[in-house]
């Protein structure tokens, strides 16, 4: 014969004891999913630099009909046939007019690196966060150094931050470290 009040001690310390094994088991996950957040966080400006967060949407080009073709809004109004606008022609500029206004030509001296996408910055450094990126660059974009640059605060940027422009005539700034001497 077995004693009754036993076994109702022996069911009570069972449940006691899953109870507590289901309670340590939601600590442990959730201690690791605060140390994961904890872990990534710390790591986002490390990585930030490398990592595009912006996804562009796919431009696909589309062609435009040539200009006799083009309809225009009559308003309701009937003017007769429809008539091409003439093209107007720009003055040239005469070379003793004094310095003229074109854009300085694109030499690159200096590319991306040819392992990552790189942020070009409004400022030089990355305090800002995402706030100061002008633009993620493909691996190996062609760069023109402006010959402006800065030292660095933080020795994980390397020793100083470049001022560039992009072929597209963006202008910005990125770490020496993440260039390289420009390769045709």
């Amino acid at each position: 014969m077995t004693d009754p009040g036993l076994n109702q001690r022996l069911r009570q310390r069972s449940r006691r004891a899953g109870f507590m094994i289901g309670i340590s088991m939601a600590l442990t996950i959730a201690v690791c999913v605060a140390g994961f957040s904890v872990i990534y966080a710390a790591l986002d400006d490390t990585v930030g630099d490398f990592i595009s967060r912006d996804v562009a949407d796919p431009v696909i080009p589309t062609q435009s009909p040539p200009p006799a073709e083009v309809a225009q809004e009559n308003d309701g109004e009937e003017d007769g046939p429809e008539e091409a606008p003439e093209p107007t022609e720009e003055p040239e500029a005469n070379p003793t007019d004094g310095p003229s206004e074109q854009a300085e030509e694109f030499t690159p001296d200096f590319q991306t690196s040819s392992e990552f996408s790189i942020n070009l910055r409004s400022e030089p450094s990355r305090d800002g966060g995402d706030a100061t990126i002008i633009i993620t660059l493909p691996p190996e974009t062609p760069l023109q150094f402006t010959g402006t640059d800065e030292p660095t605060t933080d020795p994980e940027d390397g020793d100083r931050w470049m001022l560039f422009r992009t072929e597209d005539g963006e202008e910005g700034w990125m770490r020496e470290i993440d260039v390289n001497e420009y390769e045709p």
